[in-house]
């Protein structure tokens, strides 16, 4: 087995990060637990919590079935997940942080949330 170089060990735990953070972001945003998805999956709960630390990389083949645990095409979950992937570690723990107060509202709330976010982000 080859070594990655410096550079590229660290491009891809920078990745990992980046998609545990969609991860995390997604399963908030649904109000969904850890135990949940872990159980939809077929994964003990530490093995998300991994994943969405972005301590341990996502096979293909589980990332398909989070996708559909998570009830989101995999496009999505992939979307634009490393477009940003200048965005700082401080951003990306904000966007979690909202996302998971949003996973806890009631749905009328939830899409008054999403509603204000939309004019926010209006130039």
């Amino acid at each position: 087995m080859t070594k990655l170089p410096k550079t590229a060990a660290a491009a891809e735990a920078r990745y990992n990060r980046l998609l545990g953070h969609r991860l995390a972001l997604l399963r908030s945003a649904r109000g969904l637990r850890l135990a949940e998805v872990a159980e939809a999956v077929g994964v003990g709960l530490q093995l998300i919590q991994r994943y969405e630390s972005g301590e341990m990389a996502v096979p293909f083949g589980r990332l398909v079935r989070l996708a559909e645990a998570l009830d989101v095409p995999l496009a999505t979950v992939l979307g634009d997940a490393f477009e940003g992937a200048g965005r700082s570690e401080a951003e990306a723990a904000a966007v979690l942080q909202i996302a998971r107060i949003a996973g806890r509202l009631p749905p009328a709330k939830r899409t008054a949330l999403a509603a204000m976010a939309r004019e926010l982000g209006r130039p």
